[in-house]
């Protein structure tokens, strides 16, 4: 008896391993609910192995996907997928990783994403004098999501070669690395840099509804450029240890 369960069991598997390896993926994509912000085109394959020449996100040009998915999950009720995207991206965005889809919802394992940092500059407010260059590297070890953003966070956010021009100077802080995490259900970044320029340590908070909050420190190193510390004065006097303190809160 057990055995002809156990090869039921086993034909059953085999069975519905065969059907999703071989659903065409442009098929599979003609059911699902669309949304009017998300566009796939040129899409190839199976929901085994496929790709799609371009997705757009907002209007964005995110690139070409390629996708793997796993087959150990499906037997737990999960799906989980090898990705790499960003291919013909507009944005420059390239990204590799795991992400998937389980009974708590969406998640990403070591899932690794880079973007030039002047992309990021269209959420700055309105009117900053400053350019920005650099890439900005996102390492997403363990994410689960859960409203309104997070239920597990583990991962780093990292500036290279990061550079900062404005009509009064240049900055350069060296490497800016941030530590991510979750705190129910907010975003937290605690982020430091520190080069012979500049030395500075932030906290910073996304909240539910886009509300952030930042508080932190930044003290002027021996080569902080002049006519930048010319303008020091309209911030007060820094504490005992030369830290000029700022917080600041807002909304995307």
């Amino acid at each position: 008896m057990k055995y002809k369960v156990l090869l039921g069991v086993s034909f059953g598997v085999a069975l519905t391993s065969s059907v999703v390896a071989h659903v065409p993926a442009s098929w599979a994509w003609q059911q699902v609910p669309k949304l009017a912000s998300l566009q796939i085109s040129g899409i190839d394959g199976t929901l085994w192995q496929g790709q799609a020449a371009q997705v757009r996100w907002q209007g964005k040009n995110l690139g070409r996907v390629q996708w793997d998915m796993r087959v150990l999950p499906l037997l737990m009720g999960s799906v989980k997928l090898d990705v790499r995207f960003g291919q013909g991206s507009d944005m420059g965005l390239t990204g590799r990783g795991v992400v998937g889809y389980r009974s708590a919802g969406p998640f990403a394992e070591n899932l690794l994403v880079s973007v030039p940092a002047t992309e990021m500059m269209q959420f700055a407010p309105s009117g900053v004098p400053v350019t920005v260059a650099g890439n900005l590297e996102l390492t997403l070890r363990d994410y689960q999501f859960a409203a309104p953003y997070c239920e597990t966070l583990e991962g780093t956010l990292a500036w290279s070669g990061a550079e900062v021009s404005s009509p009064l100077g240049g900055l350069n802080p060296g490497p800016v690395i941030a530590d991510l995490s979750c705190d129910n259900g907010k975003v937290l970044a605690d982020m430091k840099q520190d080069s012979p320029q500049v030395m500075s340590q932030w906290n910073v908070s996304l909240a539910q509804g886009n509300n952030y909050a930042l508080a932190g420190w930044f003290k002027p190193g021996a080569e902080f450029p002049p006519q930048l510390g010319q303008q020091l004065k309209w911030l007060g006097s820094p504490d005992p240890k030369g830290q000029y303190r700022i917080t600041y809160s807002g909304r995307f």
